[in-house]
C-alpha cells in the first residue's frame, strides 16, 4: 500500500472496532515517511457504500443544533465566520471575490456569513438536492478566489480527491482549511477523532507536502477557530497585513509563517 500524499510505503498501524453504521473492524495504516494515516477499510469501500455511510452518519446531526461527536461544532463555525469577516476587512481575502464552501453540509457557515453581507457559495456532494447548492458542472477549476473546507480533509481516501478541491482555487486565490493536524497521529483506538466517517489523518509533514506541491507560499492560522489560510501571493504582503492586524485592540490575532503553519506540535 502506497501513501496517497507522498507515495512512500505504508505499514499497518492499529485497528478499531466500531459496530455502528455497518462498520466492524477498521484497519489504519501509517506512512513510513510523512506519517499520514489512512483507513484501509474505508479506502477499499465501494463508492455506493461510502456515500451511504456519509449520508447515514451526517444525517444524525445536520439540520439540528447538536452534534454529540463534536459539541463545539456550531461555536467553531461562528468563530470561523468571525475570522472570515475579519480577514476580508484586513485584505487577506477579497470581499468581492467568488467564495465557495466545498463540502458545506447543511450550509450553516454560509448562513452566518450572509448576515455579514458575504456570499459564500455552497457545494456538497452528498446533499445535492438543495436548490441553492452548486452542481458538479458549476465547479470550474480556478474559478474561485476563496475556497474553504471545514472538517473535510479527514474524509478523503484518494489523492485526486484532494487535488480536485484545491484546483478550484484561482491563480492568486486563498485556500481555507479546517482539519485535525498532528505532529504524530496517536496510535490509539480510543482517540476521539476516530469517527465512523473519518478515514484520513494528517501530520504537519503530510500537510506541508500538499502545501508545497500545490504552490502556496505562506499561511496564517487562527487558534480559536482552528482555521488555516493558505496564500499563493507573495508572503511579504501577507506578513505586513498580519503585523498590522495584530496591533489592533480586541480584534482577532493571527499566526503567520512563510510556508506551512505547523502550529499543532
Amino acid at each position: 500500500m502506497k501513501c496517497i500524499i507522498c507515495n512512500h510505503s505504508m505499514a499497518y498501524y492499529f485497528s478499531k472496532e466500531f459496530n455502528a453504521f455497518n462498520l466492524s473492524t477498521v484497519d489504519y495504516w501509517r506512512c513510513t515517511s510523512c506519517g499520514f494515516v489512512i483507513s484501509e477499510t474505508h479506502a477499499n469501500m465501494s463508492l455506493s457504500n461510502w456515500a451511504t455511510l456519509n449520508h447515514q452518519y451526517h444525517s444524525t446531526y445536520q439540520g439540528t443544533e447538536i452534534s454529540i461527536d463534536d459539541p463545539r461544532w456550531l461555536m467553531r463555525l461562528q468563530e470561523q465566520a468571525t475570522i472570515l469577516c475579519d480577514a476580508s476587512e484586513i485584505g487577506l481575502i477579497s470581499r468581492n471575490g467568488r467564495w465557495l464552501d466545498y463540502a458545506c453540509g447543511d450550509g450553516k457557515l454560509s448562513e452566518l456569513l450572509e448576515k455579514e453581507g458575504l456570499n459564500l457559495l455552497k457545494y456538497d456532494k452528498y446533499m445535492p438536492s438543495k436548490d441553492d447548492y452548486l452542481r458538479d458542472t458549476d465547479l470550474t477549476p480556478g474559478s474561485f478566489d476563496f475556497v474553504i473546507t471545514t472538517s473535510f480533509f479527514e474524509h478523503l481516501t484518494k489523492r485526486d480527491q484532494f487535488d480536485t478541491v484545491e484546483a478550484l482555487v484561482s491563480a492568486n486565490g486563498v485556500f481555507g482549511i479546517h482539519t485535525m493536524v498532528c505532529e504524530d497521529v496517536p496510535k490509539d483506538p480510543e482517540w476521539f477523532y476516530l469517527l465512523p466517517v473519518h478515514c484520513a489523518f494528517h501530520t504537519n509533514k503530510s500537510m506541508s507536502l500538499l502545501f508545497q506541491e500545490w504552490g502556496y507560499s505562506s499561511s496564517v492560522y487562527h487558534v480559536d477557530s482552528r482555521l488555516c489560510l493558505w496564500f499563493k501571493q507573495p508572503g511579504s504582503d501577507i506578513q505586513q497585513k498580519i503585523e498590522r492586524a495584530n496591533l489592533r485592540q480586541n480584534k482577532p490575532e493571527y499566526i503567520y509563517k512563510k510556508g506551512f503553519v505547523d502550529y499543532w506540535k
